[in-house]
Parts: C-alpha cells; sequence; structure tokens
C-alpha cells in the first residue's frame, strides 16, 4: 500500500467558524480562487505520511481523548508569498502544547509528512482563507481582508482527523468533540 498524507486539525466554535467562513466566501471572487469553500476553516497541528489508515484513525481517536479545549486569539493577516492568504492565530502555550501533543502521538504511527513544516518549532500556525493565488490574486486578497477582517477570539472545541490527494485535497475521516 502506497503512504498517504493525513494531518490533525483543530476547528473553532460554530459561530467564529461561521464568520471565517463569510470572510471565505467574500474573498472568493476577489482573489480569482474558491479553493478554501470546499475546507472548513482550520489550524493544522500535525501533518504526517502513513501507509496503515486504521493505525492513523486509532491513533487520532486516542489523541482526541488527551487534546483539550482551548481558546485561540486570531490577530494577524499574513500570506505564504504568493500562494496563500491567511489568519494567524497568537502562538501561546495552548497551541504549541497541543502541536507537540500531535505530533507526539500520530508519529507513533506515521512519518513526518509535508517537509516536517508542521513539526513543533519549524510551524506557522495559520488558518488559510485563500489558496492557488498568484501575486495579482493575493494582492487584491489582502486589501479587501483587510477591509472586512477583525481580530477575534474562539474557542477550539473540535479536532479532525484529514486525509488529503492530489484528485481529492481535503477528506474528512473524523471529527472529535474536545472536553
Amino acid at each position: 500500500m502506497e503512504p498517504k498524507n493525513y494531518a490533525i486539525v483543530l476547528y473553532m466554535n460554530d459561530e467564529k467558524t461561521a464568520m471565517v467562513k463569510d470572510w471565505i466566501r467574500d474573498l472568493a471572487p476577489v482573489c480569482g480562487s474558491d479553493y478554501c469553500m470546499g475546507t472548513e476553516p482550520h489550524i493544522t497541528i500535525s501533518a504526517i505520511i502513513a501507509d496503515d489508515e486504521e493505525k492513523v484513525k486509532e491513533e487520532a481517536e486516542k489523541l482526541s481523548g488527551i487534546l483539550k479545549k482551548g481558546e485561540i486569539k486570531v490577530g494577524v493577516i499574513g500570506a505564504f508569498n504568493p500562494f496563500v492568504l491567511f489568519l494567524s492565530p497568537v502562538v501561546d502555550s495552548y497551541l504549541i502544547e497541543s502541536s507537540q501533543k500531535a505530533n507526539d502521538h500520530m508519529l507513533r504511527v506515521s512519518e513526518i509528512g509535508n517537509k516536517g513544516r508542521y513539526i513543533p518549532g519549524n510551524w506557522v500556525p495559520h488558518m488559510a482563507v485563500a489558496m492557488k493565488l498568484n501575486k495579482e490574486g493575493l494582492n487584491k486578497g489582502f486589501a479587501r481582508l483587510s477591509d472586512i477582517f477583525t481580530p477575534f477570539c474562539a474557542e477550539i472545541d473540535k479536532m479532525a482527523l484529514i486525509k488529503w490527494e492530489e484528485d481529492d485535497p481535503y477528506q474528512e475521516l473524523a471529527v472529535y468533540d474536545l472536553k
């Protein structure tokens, strides 16, 4: 079996998720990309590669009992030039500990994925709101997001296991409520 790409992501409470989805819908025509409209707003805390999906699911379920609800403070607009426009939370002990726990657990049944971009110490926490952009789309999107964005706090209340493949980049395999 060929290894697949997986991620552990954090989801916000419904109210803040709806707010960010509204921003994504607003940005899509301005940026010229609706890619983010097909995903839940999320913060990826671990990206892995594994060839045994059942082991990955089992470990993710165990992890869901360890990770806790928490609050994030989102106050920054950022870009991975020129392809991604994102919102960035304050990097605090909640996010650092969540990322460390996720990586510690998931790497028991997998290998580091996404070129190591989501391992502690090499990770830029972010919530993509527009992706697959060109320079013009990024500039227009940044200008629009600057007009509509206001900093906010949100409760993280769910964790999800995501699988992505070239032809199906955001497959939600499981969603867990955090306690």
